[in-house]
Parts: C-alpha cells; sequence; structure tokens
C-alpha cells in the first residue's frame, strides 16, 4: 500500500511539475515571438498604410514613408491589374520564387510569414490607393495591390535556438521533477509509515494481548460446562477466573479508548486550579493498606507550601496511581518507595522513586510504549498490557508537563514529572 501510495504521489508531484514546466516554456516562448512578431508587423503596417510620394529638393520623385521607428530593409511588390509584378524596382533571380508565393496572396491583408528555401519572410498586402503616381507610371495597366515584405530570417532562427532551448530545459526538468518528486513523495510518506507501522504493530500487540485472557474464559466456561449440575459454590474457582480475566480486557480497552480518543483530540481534560500536594498526601494516606499488605515502606515528602497547577484531578490521581502500582509491582518485600512532590522554580516537581529490580539500559526509550513490557514484568509474570506508561505520558503532555525515567537493573527506577504552576 505505501509503495503504490509513494509511486502515485510521484506520478502526480512529477505530472504537476512536467504541466508547470510546459506552461512557463510555453508562455516564455509565445511572449517572445508575440513580441518580435508584433514589432515587426506594426512597421509594415505602418510603413504600406503611410507611403507617400514626395520631391526631393532636386525635383526627383521619390516614395518615403516618414517614421520614427528604427529603420528595417523592407522590399515592396507592386501587381498590376492582370496580376503582373513590376519587376524594375527589385533584384530578379532571388524573388522569383518569393514572388510566385506572394501572388496568390494578395488578398491576405493580415501580416503572414513565408518560407522560401532557407528564409524567412513576413509580409503585409493592401489594396492600391491610388497615391503612388510615380509606380503608376511604370504599367499600362492600372494598380491593383501593393505589398511590403521584410525578412525574418535571423528572428526565426533565434526563436527557433529559444524553443529547443526551452524543450531542452523542459526535458531536463521533467527528468529533476521526477527524482525530486520521489524525494519529496518519500519525505512526505515518513510519517504516514510510521503511523502505518504503528499501527500494524498496534493490532498485532492488543491481538496478542486479548487473545490470552480470552483463552482462559473460554478454557473456564468449558470446564463449567462439564458440570452442569454443579453449584456456584463448588466452581467458584473458574467463575474467579472468568472475572478476572474479564476485568483484565475491561481496563484494557477502556486504556485503549483513552488512547485512541487522545490520539484523535476526542478526549479532552477538565483543567481547573488543583493542588498537587493535596492529591499526593491523599493518594499516600490511601495506599497504606496496600504498603502494608506488600510489605514495603513508602517514604513521603510534600513541601509546606501550596503547589497549585491547571489540572484535571481525576487524571492526576489516575498518573500517579499508575506510577505508585508499577513501583509495587517490581520492588520487593522489604523495599521502599519514595513519593515527594516539591516546588521548583514556577514549576513542581513530582518524584517517585524505588528499589526494585530497575530497567536496563536499552528498555528505557521503549517503556513508553503502547503494549511494551520489559523482561523484569515477564519474568515476575506479570500480567499487565502494557498501557499504563503510555497512559501516564499522554497525561502528563495534557497538562503540558515533561517525564523523565531514570533506572539501572538492580538500582530501581526513578520517574520525575514536572508540572507548570499557577503565576
Amino acid at each position: 500500500m505505501i509503495k503504490r501510495t509513494l509511486v502515485r504521489m510521484t506520478i502526480w508531484n512529477s505530472t504537476v511539475v512536467f504541466c508547470l514546466l510546459i506552461i512557463l516554456g510555453g508562455a516564455l516562448y509565445g511572449l517572445a515571438r508575440y513580441r518580435i512578431y508584433s514589432d515587426i508587423d506594426r512597421q509594415l503596417v505602418f510603413n504600406i498604410d503611410h507611403m507617400q510620394q514626395i520631391s526631393l529638393s532636386n525635383g526627383e520623385q521619390v516614395i518615403n514613408v516618414d517614421s520614427k521607428e528604427p529603420e528595417r530593409f523592407m522590399m515592396l511588390f507592386y501587381w498590376d491589374s492582370n496580376d503582373k509584378l513590376l519587376r524594375s524596382f527589385y533584384y530578379k533571380v532571388p524573388f522569383i520564387e518569393l514572388s510566385s508565393m506572394l501572388l496568390e496572396k494578395q488578398n491576405h491583408m493580415g501580416p503572414e510569414s513565408i518560407r522560401v528555401g532557407k528564409k524567412t519572410y513576413r509580409f503585409v498586402s493592401r489594396p492600391y490607393q491610388g497615391n503612388l503616381p510615380l509606380v503608376e507610371k511604370l504599367s499600362n495597366t492600372p494598380l491593383k495591390t501593393v505589398q511590403i515584405y521584410t525578412e525574418i530570417s535571423t528572428e526565426a532562427y533565434y526563436l527557433n535556438r529559444l524553443l529547443w532551448s526551452i524543450s531542452i530545459g523542459i526535458g531536463i526538468g521533467a527528468i529533476i521533477s521526477i527524482i525530486a518528486g520521489y524525494a519529496l513523495a518519500r519525505r512526505a510518506l515518513i510519517p504516514i509509515q510510521k503511523a502505518w507501522d504503528k499501527q500494524q504493530q498496534f493490532v498485532a500487540d492488543a491481538s496478542h494481548e486479548l487473545r490470552s485472557p480470552l483463552s482462559v474464559v473460554r478454557g473456564q466456561t468449558q470446564i463449567l460446562l462439564r458440570h452442569p449440575d454443579h453449584t456456584i459454590e463448588e466452581e467458584s474457582a473458574p467463575i474467579s477466573a472468568i472475572l478476572k480475566e474479564t476485568k483484565r480486557m475491561s481496563n484494557m480497552v477502556d486504556g485503549l479508548l483513552l488512547l485512541a480518543r487522545g490520539d484523535s483530540h476526542e478526549e479532552v481534560i477538565s483543567c481547573k486550579p488543583v493542588r498537587v500536594d493535596g492529591i499526593i498526601k491523599e493518594i499516600a494516606k490511601n495506599m497504606e493498606p496496600i504498603m502494608d499488605y506488600k510489605q514495603l515502606r513508602l517514604q513521603l515528602h510534600v513541601e509546606g507550601s501550596e503547589s497549585l497547577i491547571n489540572g484535571d484531578e481525576d487524571r492526576l490521581i489516575q498518573l500517579f496511581m499508575i506510577l505508585l502500582d508499577n513501583a509495587i509491582k517490581f520492588t520487593q518485600a522489604d523495599g521502599q518507595i519514595d513519593l515527594e512532590c516539591l516546588r521548583q522554580g514556577k514549576s513542581v516537581l513530582v518524584t517517585v522513586k524505588d528499589n526494585g529490580v530497575g530497567i536496563s539500559e536499552h528498555e528505557l526509550p521503549l517503556v513508553f510504549n503502547r503494549f511494551y513490557k520489559g523482561d523484569s514484568s515477564r519474568n515476575r509474570g506479570d500480567h499487565g498490557a502494557g498501557l499504563g506508561l503510555s497512559i501516564a505520558r499522554w497525561i502528563v503532555d495534557q497538562h503540558q508537563g515533561s517525564v523523565h525515567i531514570s533506572s539501572g537493573v538492580g538500582c530501581g527506577t526513578t520517574v520525575k514529572i514536572r508540572f507548570p504552576m499557577i503565576s
């Protein structure tokens, strides 16, 4: 799927860039051609429309055009009513083929281009207006058409060079666009690939975690069905196992639902001023029976002044209970757990420290991953889903806080959480 998307995105990116190059190249060539030809056409039209016969100081009659434009070499063809060209004004051999072509275009009034051999010409035709008596004397029949033309081979050559340059540039741009499109598509798909891999891992882990309690439920249910005549008291062990696994699955689903809503920003915490020190004291008091049962010592240290933050009290209690629960699980009997709440500048620092089995260095970056269970969890037969620390980090992030874990095998674990205080 990702590979198909990569190819599709590369094709789309390259196509868009290639089309843009064609549009820009075409626009550049069209603009250059228009500007060059429009200047030539303007001079041709002006000259043919403003030709007049004038007398020089020596009495000689000449044809003149009063133009302020830069002079350009132009030539004229005069056609009589019998379509006969008055050649006495022009070179004979080079323009025989040209004249035969222009003869057929006497009625083409607009500027046009024609190609004769390797040369290109631009011409304009006009019906004779009777303003050139000098030319009329050269023919026994009335004049019919006047044509003015100029050679544009140089302009056509450079336009052709420009077109080739643009085409080569588009070709190179197409190759670069394919390479760049592929690179950009790969870069754009990196977060998608990570999300896809994460989703695949999530589905695999969720399936694995749900398989165990479902197997237990199915097995215990089959045991119950073997003895339909037994009383509930007689089958209390299978029923207790079913309830335990059902509770485990329920907790797992609740955790997954919370994280899923958090990822989609549907789960929003309700923040209000909360005393963190008060929550810590209450949790420590409630945990005393459990600590006694587990034969653990809880050392509480809370600074005297109030530690007020903007937060959700229920989520904060859930956060601290997750951390304490982990500390209790991985601390041997007669161990100690330290719970601290201190003010440091404009923040509140909450520390949960134990002297339990600890976490290896290579596992530390993975502890916040969903469904991750370290070697210590497996060795101790822990049946947690591996979602606790993922939920804890989400709660910390929702409170604009930070969390840091330091640990070592056999050296215990220390979790430090920092929250911004209310100004």
